[in-house]
């Protein structure tokens, strides 16, 4: 693993743990497809996951209202469900088609996340919830990609700002933990990953405390629509890039 490769991941994790710390999500979406660029596919994931896990600590503390356990706990069976699905498919699938898969999934989430407030019907049921959960679940193990299936679920049921900010944490610990824990078993999260993972721990800390900065100073619907904006383009990068390699 080059310098040059190290360099590139710290830089990504400070973006991707800004834009978490300001809207409460898109780790992974910044993270995945950006390092995915100037790394292989599968310890870029697994460096994505175990990054993504790790963040949520800290950012637990300044979480502010009530959890929805109920929701909570339906989307987590599913996630359950849907993580023997996502192994198979980070098993089977080369390089270049997940390169591809990611790149799709940003594309998609990132404007289904931009017009989320016009595709969020406000139906709750507990099927809802399992589906929702086991879609997180197999795109987030094949992909690390697992946050906008919930997002979506959550943002049309979670009127309150602290409340939707506080259940969706409370959701992805026990979900990063649950993929980190396969990722292991099945020996992805390895020495380059722990490595690269150990370089970006003091980047990912100030992104943390820069977010927190912005948060009080920038709109949040703004800054994340430019992000979003930012990962379809690099998406679109991906994609180009893996139809000339095929």
């Amino acid at each position: 693993m080059s310098p040059e490769l190290i360099v590139a991941g710290v830089a990504i994790a400070f973006l991707a743990a800004t834009c978490q710390s300001v809207t409460g999500f898109g780790f992974a979406l910044t993270m995945t497809p950006l390092l995915a660029l100037a790394w292989d596919i599968k310890p870029t994931i697994a460096t994505s996951i175990l990054l993504g896990v790790l963040i949520l600590f800290p950012l637990l503390a300044e979480v502010r209202g009530s959890v929805s356990v109920g929701r909570v706990s339906g989307m987590m069976v599913g996630f359950a469900f849907g993580v023997i699905p996502g192994l198979i498919l980070l098993e089977r699938l080369d390089e270049e088609a997940l390169r591809v898969m990611v790149a799709a999934t940003v594309i998609l989430a990132s404007i289904s996340l931009y017009f989320s407030p016009r595709i969020a019907s406000g139906e709750d049921s507990i099927p809802m919830r399992l589906v929702a959960g086991a879609l997180s679940g197999a795109i987030g193990t094949s992909t690390s990609l697992g946050g906008p299936p919930v997002v979506l679920y959550l943002l049309g049921r979670e009127r309150d700002i602290a409340s939707f900010r506080a259940t969706i944490m409370v959701f992805f610990l026990p979900a990063g933990a649950l993929t980190l824990l396969a990722f292991i078993l099945i020996g992805q999260v390895t020495r380059d990953v722990l490595v690269m993972s150990a370089a970006a721990l003091p980047a990912m800390a100030l992104g943390i405390v820069f977010g927190g900065w912005l948060r009080r100073r920038l709109d949040p619907e703004r800054f994340r629509a430019i992000v979003l904006a930012v990962l379809v383009v690099t998406s679109v990068a991906v994609l180009v890039g893996s139809a000339t390699r095929l």
